[in-house]
């Protein structure tokens, strides 16, 4: 019998045994009173007190910002992770050209320093219209990572140039709109 045969049946001879499964249990640790104190008394009112009121003012500022500017939640996503790049090329064409355009009013409604009006505030903006696409993408990418062998992180050629922070386009670290930044923006005339 060849070597490869005598293994297979010493794994199917073992693997068909039910193994006994032993439960980890982490060994309990006796706090200290200060620190049973601390999780009696300062804990939920931390909670109570501090920590929920800023989330929920958090998600009400956020609520405000999206509604405000004619957004999305999923529009704020950024576009150069990969996983969102190929979420939105899964988009249909309409839903592409929505997303294009809202971001657009958005961006231009802020540059103007105005709001939408109130008529157009009364909708929600956290309805995930590109949840199912991340997750095809993602599963996509999981596909052609398996295939191929790359990530697809790797495929990004690395453009940080001067900054060395490895953006992935310029501008991204520091803020280059601004006039008189490094230099740009200046016309250089020369005084005769």
């Amino acid at each position: 019998m060849s070597l490869h045969k005598e293994i297979c049946n010493y794994i199917v001879k073992f693997s068909s045994k039910p193994a006994q499964r032993l439960g980890y249990e982490p060994p309990k640790k006796k706090r200290s009173i200060l620190r049973e104190l601390y999780h009696k008394l300062i804990f939920p009112y931390y909670f109570k007190f501090i920590r929920a009121p800023y989330e929920r003012w958090q998600f009400c500022a956020t609520t405000k910002f999206l509604r405000e500017h004619g957004l999305m939640y999923d529009d704020m996503y950024s576009d150069k992770d990969p996983v969102i790049e190929r979420a939105i090329s899964l988009l249909p064409k309409d839903i592409q050209t929505r997303r294009y355009r809202r971001m657009l009013r958005g961006t231009h409604i802020n540059y103007l320093r105005l709001f939408l009006h109130p008529s157009e505030q009364n909708y929600d903006p956290y309805i995930p219209y590109l949840a199912p696409y991340i997750e095809e993408a993602k599963f996509q990418l999981q596909e052609e990572e398996e295939l191929l062998g790359y990530h697809p992180y790797d495929r990004r050629l690395y453009s940080g140039g001067t900054t060395g922070f490895g953006d992935l386009e310029p501008g991204l670290h520091f803020l280059v709109s601004i006039p008189n930044l490094y230099g740009a923006a200046i016309p250089h005339s020369k005084k005769k």
